[in-house]
């Protein structure tokens, strides 16, 4: 197996498991936000799901975030496909 056959294989399991952890941090905020409306009376469970609400918040902050400095990168210096690029020199030394 050569060197861009390896990067493009670990390329395609970290894209897969991006919209993953994605969903499972919007399942999380609604997670939370149903502990909180659903236990009206309990202030520590309605506070356990603030807490749960808050931590689904900044994983979907950051994922967005990185998400978009990624996009803006690749704007900014022109590349077009997702593929990842390895510089000649290197290639030639892992043929």
């Amino acid at each position: 197996m050569t060197l861009m056959g390896t990067i493009n294989i670990l390329s395609n399991i970290v894209n897969g498991l991006i919209p993953l952890v994605l969903a499972i941090a919007v399942l999380t905020f609604f997670w939370g936000l149903a502990m909180y409306m659903l236990n009206t009376a309990d202030s520590e469970s309605r506070s356990k799901g603030v807490s749960i609400m808050f931590m689904g918040i900044i994983v979907i902050f950051v994922m967005v975030s990185i998400w978009g400095i990624v996009r803006i990168l690749q704007s900014t210096f022109r590349v077009e496909g997702t593929t990842p690029i390895v510089p000649a020199a290197i290639q030639r030394n892992y043929r």
